[in-house]
């Protein structure tokens, strides 16, 4: 057994020991591959690391192998999380809106290597730098250069903290004016380094609609969710979703008091935790606005890493690494809407995307050479808290993997 597992394994032991005062070592021994009980016992030791709720769901091949949840949808009223509740999932609404992108690039609707302006006649757009040299590639796989509104410092209070205006739908190029030259460089040249923004996908849902003539929500719907049949996945503020979803908290750390503040309709459940349900995901719509159940979610990722959605020549270009011209260092590579990871667990790489709004963290990866697909949605976020490593994050990599790895036989 690797140092890493034996870290994840005395973890998993130490805290669920607590939590039931049962020895888990010795149930570890007893435990066999296929037994839920580790995995179960895995999420309850996310819940007392402080997550309220969890959503998990675990595929293999081309099936629902495993789903479970643990924790509270609603933490006041003490209503369990259910196995086909939805979540935020954040950022992982990239992976839905680059494969719209390459499908419309194999209709010969787009060009990979043209710019926003070339399909966005907007004064707002451009206004943005860089949007009329960064490719649609460069958008893609955040090598445009072109700055996030997500940090910008007013729009954090106004987007997510004590300035929010509960109730409002944000417009669509609405978060835009928060990234103009007037207020943000640009991070870099157009395939100058790596630099994750928002922004990007932004512009890609605006170039969605402005080439088909429809609403990026609709586009998603008819060319991705009905064809796989995702029947839990919206794109929330931008389409009814019937049966709402989960409600929701945030880390509300000293950090986040200070660059954010706490919205007075965010009432404190506990020290540094608040409630969020109040507020919505429109700011985020293409960049990360879609609410999905654990169970979508993994069918979603066997067909992204299936390439079930696009022609052979396009899946391999959703699959393909450009280097940029300054190395990033580091282990991980960001493709078309999608992210490698080297040596994430032992000596497997993972592929797929994390996802963290207000509210909501949420991760789906495939491990590379397995048929293995796990997808975590929790009903907490940590953006903007300063937590270098989250209660989510540590849970996913110390404890959850190791849990599922220990289920699988592998």
């Amino acid at each position: 057994m690797t140092a890493r597992q034996l870290r994840a394994v005395a973890c998993l032991s130490t805290l669920t020991l607590l939590l039931s005062g049962v020895c888990t070592e010795a149930v570890a021994q007893r435990v066999r591959p296929g037994d839920e009980r580790v995995l179960e016992q895995a999420l309850v030791v996310g819940i007392a690391m402080g997550i309220p709720g969890t959503s998990a769901a675990i595929g293999l091949g081309d099936s629902l192998a495993w789903a479970g949840t643990a924790g509270y949808n609603d933490i006041s009223r003490r209503v369990p999380i259910q196995i086909d509740d939805r979540f935020g999932v954040g950022s992982i609404t990239k992976t839905f809106v680059a494969t719209v992108i390459l499908q419309l690039v194999e209709e010969g609707k787009l060009d990979l290597d043209k710019t926003p302006q070339d399909y966005l006649d907007l004064e707002i757009v451009r206004a943005v730098p860089n949007t009329g040299t960064a490719t649609l590639r460069q958008l893609l796989n955040h090598q445009s250069g072109i700055p996030t509104w997500e940090f910008q410092e007013d729009w954090i209070r106004v987007g997510r903290g004590e300035q929010m205006e509960l109730g409002r739908v944000w417009g669509k190029t609405e978060t835009l004016e928060y990234c103009t030259g007037d207020l943000l460089p640009a991070t870099n040249e157009p395939g100058g380094r790596y630099s994750y923004s928002n922004t990007n996908y932004t512009l890609l849902g605006l170039i969605i609609e402005a080439v088909t003539g429809n609403d990026a929500a609709a586009e998603i719907r008819s060319r991705l969710l009905e064809p796989l049949g995702l029947e839990d996945t919206f794109l929330e503020s931008f389409e009814e979703v019937p049966g709402g979803y989960v409600h929701h908290y945030h880390y509300a750390t000293p950090r986040f008091q200070e660059v954010a503040g706490v919205h007075r309709g965010f009432p404190e459940i506990r020290p540094y935790l608040v409630e969020s349900t109040a507020g919505n995901l429109s700011p985020e719509w293409t960049a990360g606005g879609i609410v999905t159940s654990a169970s979508d979610l993994v069918r979603w990722a066997q067909a992204l890493r299936d390439g079930e959605l696009l022609g052979p020549e396009m899946h391999r270009e959703y699959l393909t690494y450009y280097p940029p011209r300054e190395p990033r260092g580091g282990r991980s590579q960001y493709m078309q809407g999608i992210s490698r990871t080297e040596s994430y667990y032992d000596d497997y790489a993972i592929l797929g995307h994390g996802g963290g709004t207000l509210g909501f963290t949420a991760g789906m990866y495939w491990l590379e050479d397995t048929d293995i697909v796990l997808v975590i949605l929790t009903n907490v976020g940590q953006m903007h808290s300063g937590l270098q490593m989250s209660p989510v994050s540590t849970f996913f990599r110390e404890v959850w993997l190791p849990a599922v790895m220990r289920y699988l036989g592998r």
